[in-house]
């Protein structure tokens, strides 16, 4: 709970539940990203406020490695494909594991320690499915691009906590212009707005 006078209670494993004036929030951090998501809004009188948070540790993701990510996708726009982002210690890196996509299916073995996966859905709009609620139950933010057969793909962006999901704006993941992309969801209403990004 967060008190007036600060956090009391136990630390969970792998995420953390807290409860403030606002509602009941979960959080969590690794080596590489750090999140606070409100899931249950409520006003609880006599806590202190609590804040949404989405801080990646290194910095921004540059926007050329997506842009690296992007071309690949577009090299078979009718094929689903997926691609992540790590980072190796010095830099954010592209990782593309062994993969088997359709235009209408995807199956691959996730890699280990990244911080962002997007995977593609062909001419179809950008948009999380219920596979992929079910599929994207780690910790790390998570993205789609549809219409690949557009002059300017689509792009919805997300940050996960263990099932847990909040829409998320370009700016809170990227550095520098988005490569030729419409963001899906980049409306006030439509993105988490109060979702604070540290860099």
């Amino acid at each position: 709970m967060n008190h007036p006078t600060g956090l009391s209670g136990f630390h969970g494993v792998g995420y953390d539940y807290v409860l403030g004036a606002g509602g009941l929030y979960v959080q969590s951090k690794s080596a590489d990203l750090t999140a606070r998501l409100l899931i249950a809004p409520a006003d609880v009188r006599g806590l202190a406020p609590v804040s949404e948070k989405l801080e990646l540790v290194h910095g921004p993701i540059p926007a050329h490695v997506l842009e690296l990510g992007l071309a690949w996708m577009l090299a078979a726009p009718g094929t689903e494909r997926f691609f992540a982002v790590r980072w190796d210690g010095n830099a954010y890196r592209l990782v593309v594991p062994p993969q088997e996509g359709t235009g209408s299916s995807l199956s691959y073995q996730p890699p280990s320690g990244v911080i962002a996966e997007f995977h593609s859905h062909g001419s179809h709009r950008a948009f999380f499915s219920a596979t992929d609620d079910r599929d994207e139950q780690g910790f790390r933010v998570y993205g789609v691009v549809g219409r690949l057969h557009d002059p300017l793909p689509e792009l919805t962006l997300r940050v996960g906590i263990y099932g847990n999901f909040a829409p998320l704006r370009w700016s809170q993941v990227f550095d520098g212009p988005h490569p030729g992309l419409r963001l899906s969801g980049e409306e006030p209403e439509a993105t988490t707005d109060n979702l604070h990004t540290r860099r």
